[in-house]
């Protein structure tokens, strides 16, 4: 149940990133680090390679076992900052352009999305 939800609120939000019908790129790269185990990666990385993007996009897909209390984007940081310094701005101040991270936490039931400051999403 758990991973159809993650599969339904990945999908979802990778729409809400740009998703184009026609003349889509494919992402540049597909990252998945799944510290929780939860993920199947043989169904989920297929999928986000078959999204299109209107321009080119790394999509990153990150999971870890935390708490309620545990704050989601201090861990993503954190781990973006020790694990995958290509996820963040070479001025360090920022998410890496071209880039959007999906992250989860299924114990702790958190989940966010992060995106390079030349990806915009519109409020409506």
């Amino acid at each position: 149940m758990m991973l159809k939800t993650f599969r339904l609120l990945l999908v979802f939000a990778l729409l809400l990133v740009g998703c184009a019908a026609a003349l889509g790129l494919p992402p540049t790269n597909v990252v998945v680090e799944d510290r929780a185990g939860v993920l199947d990666r043989n169904t989920l990385v297929p999928a986000i390679t078959a999204i299109e993007f209107h321009e080119p996009t790394k999509v990153a897909v990150y999971t870890y076992n935390g708490s309620a209390a545990d704050n989601l984007n201090e861990e993503v940081l954190r781990f973006a900052c020790a694990e995958h310094p290509d996820w963040i701005s070479p001025d360090g101040q920022k998410w890496a352009n071209g880039l959007f991270i999906f992250a989860l936490d299924p114990v702790g039931r958190h989940v966010s999305t992060y995106m390079g400051e030349d990806r915009k999403v519109s409020l409506e």
